[in-house]
């Protein structure tokens, strides 16, 4: 029997096990690989790194650190989670795993244009997928934001922070909950499809049109939403906000005792800071619920 499951190994996951271990408690991570932050080329905004960290650089720290702790690692996704008793049942790679509690880390995927190189062009930086994360490091450049829907305006509105000139380009989707009246100056719209894509030099790419036009050298964003990895918690009765994201309290809970939340799979902000605060917010939470001490 386990103090605490953690279903995910991204930053909020890898955090909570860190310090859950500090804690003395028995932990074991089940993760299947597929951190969101292994894709970030290097974070330029992440705490105590003035040359910025690869994403994947920040994951081997701590991951080299939950082995110096002795934290259990199973390198694949849970396949089911089920309330047993007053704790959980998991099965991970047929493997059954009891626990008194979860922490569920599972990130979320974002949704990419349908391009056969787009995970490796965000690799690249090449393609963008944060303006929070790294809108400063294209200031000044030309934008082109993928999407057609309101929430790819808001994302080219707010790149307006850093430049004056930013295309919102559908690739020739018809707009979803806006019109092409709402993408005022100095916003531009283009419909047409694409035909083709490509990098060029440093960070950015060509986009060629079916209009006869081309953008290059663009700083491309993709605007096309996300899928949250949520249906573990849905299958225990975890109730999800409209995004399929799941709402906690101050304390990283969720609706189903002793299940908590942290990370992207969250509502809230997608961030490296974030999901690992909610990390060390759950995993206190954790502790103090098992220690009789839960607020």
């Amino acid at each position: 029997m386990y103090d605490c499951v953690i279903l995910g190994g991204g930053p909020a996951g890898l955090v909570a096990g860190i310090y859950l271990a500090r804690l003395n408690r028995r932990v074991i991570i089940a993760d299947g690989g597929r951190s969101r932050a292994s894709l970030i080329p290097r974070s330029f905004n992440h705490p105590a790194f003035p040359d910025g960290i690869p994403g994947r650089d920040l994951l081997t720290r701590m991951h080299a650190q939950i082995q110096k702790l002795g934290v259990e690692h199973i390198a694949n996704c849970a396949d089911r989670v089920e309330q047993v008793g007053g704790g959980f049942q998991c099965t991970v790679a047929e493997r059954i795993v009891d626990s008194r509690a979860v922490i569920c880390a599972t990130g979320l995927v974002d949704i990419l244009p349908p391009w056969r190189d787009a995970p490796e062009l965000v690799r690249k930086g090449n393609l963008r997928i944060c303006p929070i994360c790294d809108g400063y490091e294209i200031n000044g450049a030309a934008v082109v934001v993928i999407g057609h829907t309101r929430h790819a305006l808001k994302e080219a509105e707010f790149l307006l922070s850093f430049t004056d000139d930013v295309t919102l380009a559908t690739l020739g989707a018809e707009l979803q909950d806006i019109s092409a009246a709402e993408v005022r100056e100095p916003l531009r719209l283009a419909t047409s499809p694409l035909l083709s894509h490509g990098p060029t030099a440093d960070d950015r790419l060509s986009l060629e049109l079916a209009e006869g036009r081309r953008l290059e050298p663009v700083a491309v964003y993709s605007a096309l939403g996300y899928r949250p990895r949520s249906s573990l918690a849905a299958s225990v009765g975890v109730k999800l906000d409209e995004e399929g994201r799941i709402p906690t309290d101050a304390h990283q809970r969720t609706n189903v005792e002793r299940f908590y939340a942290a990370g992207d799979v969250v509502t809230g902000l997608n961030q490296l800071g974030v999901a690992m605060a909610h990390g060390e917010i759950a995993a206190v939470a954790v502790h103090n619920l098992l220690t009789g001490a839960a607020p």
